[in-house]
This record gives structure tokens, sequence and C-alpha cells, in this order.
């Protein structure tokens, strides 16, 4: 080690190329000094992977990526991989990738680079990893569904929803295996294939000589056409293309985003809900590395602030009462049994009030300051912090990309299932990532038992972000804890079935949320007397209460309240600020 310094390593695993770079520990993400310093230690290499490739080979290929980026002597805190091929949800294995990458899918890789390394490993899609990489550098924000497409050996992509990773039914999205007479998008859109075309295999030389004008075209025309087909399964509102096509159209001067946007001209209006609006990012395949730099730093933060517990301190786990035998129970003992445990819990609540008083206060500031409430929860806590949620922007007309829930497992599915692998033990670290956590933030984690690694990992994270961290949790620690400032405690007890915090803990938190989010809106100004006036009129019920609040602040009759909506655009807040500013009522 040179001085005691160290840094973070990033290595980007294509079809056949290594992009790598590393950045110092205490260099600030990702200011204009410090992305000049990643190009600057940017490398890209071939591989040399193949179908029988052996940890040795691949222990020899890390050492030699880490001496010509001339860190031997250095610390490794951390290394992010980012890897073309299907990763698990905890980032520690690669699923299913191209037949060359096959050894990734080994048990046993990360642990013998580890101990080969001494640094801790973590694994990420390459199109998660340019979707971190964009989010980090503030190009992925607001109420969107924007596609990420990098572009090199093969066709990556992920989808980003208002700040979270799109999955249904938990898959990463695959567009490059949809099949086109014969042949898939993976192919159809390689840089690689493209290259190949030159002699040297120089795709700047294809993307600038004369004689390539038709292979040009051939391949863009193809390109936009897999551009249409993502809009139309993905309902997409923009697309941002990446990777090493971007890279070499930059260097090549090609323009890019002019050829495409030709093309798309044609395209029938009716064919798409959505104007088909594609980017280009500019640091193509810096993107990956951003991304994979950011996740290593990431981890690195979390480990240092989480606090685990064992099973015998999880409280939640006792029995209520250990003599409560239900199944011999009538059906009318055990409602009485459940009833008198809920009103047990109900009355605890009170005890939390004033310290909820404190952030209530501190997260009207925070939004004030143009920050977002998070919530992030597992299993039922998630459930029941989605469920607010998604009321508060309707209710209250609290914009939604300011109103965020994460689930461990992803919140496509959340209806329908439970997380079914582990989830709650898995890091939330690449999802905090993509939601670019900023000191304006406040971020609620909800854990009964306190111990969901997914709930600390967020919060340890959002805290070394600057962000307002709070935890909701059955009891309070024995400990105090790093990961968060404060802790509101249900004090709601056990449960009548051990362990099931669906119950008394489940009730407690949707009241607690109720109490926080309600007070929340009302000093945030959406609320006249005990009327919500920014609701959105999106029904014919809610258009109805809309009238009838302003009959019953100002003694409209039906038909004039309903004008009033009407001159307003149906919006009831604008029509009450309309009429107080024409002194009616006064």
């Amino acid at each position: 080690m040179i001085n005691g310094q160290t840094c973070y390593l990033a290595i980007d695993f294509g079809g056949n190329w290594l992009k790598a770079s590393w950045i110092n520990t205490n260099e600030t993400f990702f200011t204009k000094e410090c992305l000049k310093e990643l190009k600057n230690n940017h490398i890209r290499i071939k591989n040399g992977l193949h179908e029988n490739t052996s940890i040795e080979e691949l222990i020899s290929l890390f050492k030699t990526t880490i001496s010509i980026l001339g860190i031997g002597d250095y610390f490794i805190k951390g290394i992010g991989i980012s890897i073309a091929g299907i990763v698990n949800y905890h980032g520690d294995k690669l699923l299913k990738s191209a037949p060359k990458l096959k050894i990734f899918q080994d048990d046993t890789w990360i642990s013998r680079i580890e101990k080969e390394l001494k640094s801790n490993i973590t694994l990420i899609n390459d199109a998660d990893a340019t979707a971190i990489g964009l989010a980090e550098t503030n190009n992925l924000n607001g109420n969107k569904t924007i596609g990420v497409m990098p572009v090199g050996t093969g066709l990556g992509f992920t989808v980003w929803r208002n700040g979270r990773r799109w999955r249904p039914g938990k898959s990463l999205t695959l567009l490059g295996s949809i099949s086109t007479s014969g042949k898939n998008f993976n192919e159809i859109a390689s840089a690689s294939k493209l290259a190949s075309f030159d002699n040297e295999g120089n795709l700047v030389s294809v993307l600038l000589k004369s004689e390539y004008k038709q292979v040009r075209r051939e391949y863009l025309e193809s390109l936009v056409n897999i551009i249409k087909t993502a809009f139309l399964i993905y309902n997409l509102d923009e697309l941002v293309i990446g990777g090493g096509l971007v890279d070499a159209a930059q260097s090549a001067h090609f323009p890019l985003t002019m050829e495409i946007n030709e093309r798309l001209r044609d395209t029938p209006e009716y064919e798409f809900d959505n104007e088909i609006k594609v980017k280009i990012a500019e640091l193509g395949n810096n993107l990956q590395l951003i991304g994979a730099l950011s996740l290593a730093r990431g981890q690195n933060v979390i480990a240092q602030l989480e606090n685990p517990l064992s099973y015998d301190e999880i409280a939640t786990e006792a029995a209520y009462d250990e003599d409560l035998d239900l199944p011999k129970m009538s059906n009318v003992q055990r409602l009485n049994t459940l009833w008198k445990a809920e009103q047990e819990a109900g009355k605890a609540l009170k005890e939390c009030f004033s310290l909820l008083d404190i952030i209530v206060e501190k997260t009207v500031n925070r939004i004030h300051s143009g920050g977002r409430l998070i919530y992030v929860g597992c299993g039922t806590s998630g459930r029941i912090a989605a469920m607010d949620a998604v009321e508060i922007p309707c209710t209250f007309g609290f914009p939604s990309e300011k109103m965020i829930t994460l689930i461990s497992g992803g919140v496509s599915d959340v209806a329908m299932e439970i997380e079914s692998d582990f989830e709650e033990d898995a890091s939330a670290v690449p999802e905090m990532l993509l939601l670019n956590i900023l000191p304006e933030d406040v971020v609620i984690g909800i854990s009964a038992s306190g111990s969901a690694h997914y709930v600390q990992s967020a919060l340890s994270f959002a805290k070394s972000r600057g962000a307002l961290t709070v935890i909701i949790q059955t009891n309070h620690p024995r400990t105090a804890v790093r990961f968060c400032e404060y802790i509101i405690p249900l004090n709601s007890g056990n449960e009548v079935i051990a362990g099931s915090t669906r119950m008394k803990a489940g009730t407690a938190t949707k009241k607690i949320l109720n109490f926080f989010s309600t007070s929340v809106m009302v000093n945030l100004g959406k609320v006249y007397g005990s009327y919500m006036i920014d609701v959105n009129c999106v029904n014919k019920k809610i258009i109805e209460r809309a009238q009838n609040i302003l009959q019953i602040i100002y003694g409209f009759d039906k038909k004039t309240a309903h004008e009033e909506l009407v001159k307003h655009n149906m919006n009831l807040n604008e029509a009450i600020r309309s009429i107080q500013l024409r002194g009616i009522g006064d």
C-alpha cells in the first residue's frame, strides 16, 4: 500500500472486451474532476475469456488488469463488476450469460478472487450499471418510464420507472433475446459485429468511411426498429443509448442522434402512445464503470454502519402468551383475544408522538428545500408503506416523483406475491443509487423487527448521502444504532401468533404512517380546515367531493361550485386561491 492509499475498482466484462477504471476513495463522486480522473484511469483490453476459462485464468486476468491500471500497491476497498448477463438480486452470482462468461456462473469464483485481492466484490448487470451511472450523473429523474440501452458486443436493456428498476416477474428485461428473421436483437444491434465489416475491426472506420455507407444504413434502420419495439413493449417515455457504440460515434464525430431521429420521423403517430424520444448518453462505456464504482463504494459504506441482529435479539419472534392454544378456542374467544391485543398495541402508540412531532417538522423543511419522501420496507412493512405512498399524490396533489416506495424484490409484482428468494437479506444499495439520494431527501425505513438487511442498508446509504433517516420498528433497540438518526418504536408488543408482524405491528405501522404523512401534508398547506384541497379530480366521486367542499366552505350552490372547478381546470386548490383573492367568503 502506498502511504495508506485506498481506492475503489470497477470492471466491466462484455462479450469480448474488458473495461476498467479506479478512483481514489477520498474523491467526491461524480464531479467534473472526478469524471476526468475516471477517464484518465480508464483501460480497454481484450478479456481473453472462453467457454472453459478456469478460475486461475480469471485470477490472472484480475491481477493483469490491476497491474495495467497501476494500482497494485493500493488497498482496494471494494470492487464493482458490471457484466453482460442475468445477475441475481443479491449481486453475488451470474445466473445466465453468453458461453464466454460461463466462469462467472461458478459458485466459488467470487470467494477465490476476494481472498486473493483482499477486497469485497459486488456484481451487477451492465444495463443496470449504466442506469446507475446515469442516475449518479443526474441524468435519470422525474416521473417517467425510461429505457436504458447500452450497445456493445450485445444489446443490454433495463427499465427505470420513477426512480426504480421495473422488473415484472422479477426478471431482467431481455430485449436482446427477442428474435426476428432468425436473428436476435443482440446480434442485430451488436456494435462488435458492425465493426467486423472493417478489416481491422475498427468501428470508428465503419462509421466514418464512405465504403461502409450501405452497411451503416442497414444497421441504423435495424437499430431504429429495435428502439420502436422497446417503446411498444415497455410503454417508454424516453430511451437512452450508451455503451461502446456511443464511444465510437463520438470518436468518429458521427451524428448518431440525428441519424436515429431522421429514421424515426416517418413513424406513424397512431402506433405509439407516446412520442419516441431517444437520447445519447455522452459518457458511453464510462457509465457502466461509474455505476460499478458507485456500487462498490455504497456497499463499503453500509458495511460500516449496519447493525446486524442475531435471531435471539429479534423481539418480534417471542409469543404474546405462551399458554394460548388458538386452535382449541372458539371463534368468539379467538376474536376477543385478537381484539384485546390490538387495543393494547393502539394505546402504546402515543408514546412516540413527541418524537414524531420532531420528524414531521424536519420532513416538511426538507420537502420545502426540494426533497423527496422515500419509504423502504420488506414484506408486510413494504406493502403498508406502498399503500400510504400511492394514496398521497391523489389525496393531496403531492408530486408522484417526490413520494416513492422501495420494496425488497421490487414493486412491480407487489400485490401478487411475497418475497420468495431471500430478498429481505439483499442490499438496497443498487436501488438507492438509482434514486440518486440527496441531502434534502427523507428516507423512512419500515422493519417490524428492525433486522431487515434491505432496510438497514437503505438507511445506511441514505445517511451517508446526508438524507434524513428514520426507522419504524416494534421496539426501541437495546443498544444505539449507526445506520439512521431516529427510531420510532411502535411499542406494539409480541404477536398473538408469534412472529406474524402483519398483525399488531402491521396495524400500528399503518396508523403511524397515516399520522406522519397526514401531518406532513397538512403542514405543506394541502388541507383547508378539515378538507383536502389539492385532491386530483380524476373520477366522478372526487369531482363531487371537490364541489361539496366549495359548497361547504363558501356556501355555493352545486352549479356555481362546478363552474368554479371548470374555470380552474378541475383544480380545487387553484379554485380556492382564486376565490380568496376575489374576497369571496371573507
